[in-house]
């Protein structure tokens, strides 16, 4: 399997154009998560479809109002690109290693001894 770039811009073409006023959206760019997209979700219960709405905008920089008219099968496929966001913050993936089970602690850390 080739390596994700941490650092790559994720492009999810819409089956079904978003259309508010005179917005039209036909595809999503999703920037690579950070912290502070994270926090958006703060307000919502954890897996909740409000989290992940909350997600998908700060990722995309599209309003909550315009991606909550994603239809059923373009919701699919942001979940699955939301996912792995989820998975880069609360899971031992790590796309700056080589191997993603091999360290789950940052650079330098020790592990504390174990009893």
């Amino acid at each position: 399997m080739e390596k994700l770039d941490p650092f790559a811009t994720e492009t999810i073409q819409l089956y079904v154009p978003l259309e508010m006023g005179e917005r039209r959206v036909t595809k999503l760019s999703l920037k690579p998560p950070v912290f502070g997209d994270l926090l958006r979700t703060d307000k919502h219960p954890a897996g909740s479809h409000a989290a992940d709405l909350a997600l998908l905008s700060a990722l995309s920089g599209e309003p909550e109002e315009i991606l909550k008219k994603l239809v059923p099968e373009d919701t699919a496929v942001c979940r699955i690109a939301l996912s792995r966001a989820y998975q880069r913050f609360f899971s031992a993936i790590n796309l700056f290693e080589e191997k993603e089970d091999e360290r789950t602690d940052p650079p330098g850390a020790e592990r504390p001894p174990t009893m």
